[in-house]
């Protein structure tokens, strides 16, 4: 935990001077127009989110664009294009010119864990989009109904190890980031444990409340009222940080099991586009972000607000993580139709 710790402290360092420096090599508003490639914007831009309204990402993103709209004097247009696990949106951006007036406003799990499950798939993450800014951290809570009599993890693993083939957990699907977590703590340890794929988020809490499901991975924002109620109970964040609403809930590095992954939010545009738009994008962002009223915002979301980072750390993250997810689901040959 000390290494985590000591890494963000010289993140926030790094991504502080660089933040400022973008800020003062491209300021915004009207005085920013002659600095940017054509007076960019100069007419509205596509907010292109790969999610359906209503949902966490299409929330914050939204947030985001009216943030934007106001600084660059021109409306970000939020266009919610969902489906095929984020590839429609995605794709809406990756066929657009990179000439920053489509960009994207996606998730983790729309466009790392995809890439990680897919070599093949239609786009080429890291190629065909460059990444401005991550906003905010976190995960999925591995969670119990409270009939379940287990604590914590290691409590779960030691029923499971004494009742093999009895108990299952509940995700979000095939391939999904509860899915691919949870396949690897199990293989890890020898254990077996039957998977049952849901729809949405939703029905996984559903059947969790209702004790039909014993197990399940769920988000961190969804399921506050149920936590809070004792009506599910959380055992551990699959993330790197506590996440600030539900800070007993300890990550997985913390209670002896290794896990450096996180989901975040993150803004990007096709690679290609000026780094003069890219610079002034993420400074922008970050500083939103970091705002008191960004940090509320986020926390309402139950999503932690690491230091800020610049485009070029942000690509750094993905590249590291990449190859990660891709490893979990080699290892456990974690196939999507």
């Amino acid at each position: 935990m000390t290494t985590t710790i000591d890494r963000r402290k010289a993140l926030s360092h790094i991504a502080g001077a660089a933040l400022g420096a973008s800020a003062l090599a491209w300021p915004l508003g009207a005085s920013a127009q002659g600095a940017l490639p054509d007076g960019w914007p100069n007419r509205p831009v596509k907010f292109i989110i790969p999610s359906g309204p209503g949902a966490q990402t299409d929330i914050f993103a939204r947030y985001v664009a009216d943030h934007l709209s106001k600084v660059f004097g021109q409306p970000f247009v939020p266009d919610n294009k969902p489906g095929a696990s984020g590839n429609i949106g995605t794709m809406a951006v990756v066929n657009a010119p990179a000439d920053g007036y489509s960009l994207l406003f996606s998730a983790a799990s729309f466009t790392i864990v995809p890439a990680a499950l897919n070599p093949n798939q239609p786009y080429d993450l890291l190629r065909d989009l460059a990444p401005i800014a991550q906003v905010g951290v976190g995960g999925l809570f591995l969670s119990v109904h409270p009939a379940l009599p287990v604590r914590s993890v290691q409590e779960l693993f030691d029923l499971a190890r004494a009742n093999p083939d009895k108990y299952t957990y509940g995700t979000t699907g095939v391939g999904s980031t509860g899915h691919l977590i949870m396949a690897s703590l199990l293989s890890q340890r020898g254990l077996k444990m039957a998977h049952v794929p849901y729809k949405s988020s939703a029905e996984v809490l559903r059947d969790l409340n209702g004790g039909v499901l014993q197990i399940g991975w769920v988000d961190t924002t969804s399921s506050l009222g149920l936590i809070q109620a004792g009506k599910i109970r959380p055992l551990a964040h699959g993330a790197t940080v506590r996440a600030p609403r539900t800070p007993d809930v300890p990550p997985f590095n913390e209670v002896g099991i290794p896990f450096n992954l996180n989901g975040w939010l993150g803004l990007f545009a096709r690679s290609g586009t000026p780094e003069p738009i890219i610079r002034a994008l993420n400074a922008e962002v970050n500083k939103l972000v970091h705002s008191e009223e960004g940090i509320k915002r986020l926390a309402v979301m139950n999503a932690a607000n690491p230091p800020p980072i610049t485009a070029e750390e942000f690509v750094r993250m993905i590249r590291t993580d990449l190859p990660a997810w891709r490893k979990i689901v080699v290892d456990n040959n974690i196939k999507v139709d």
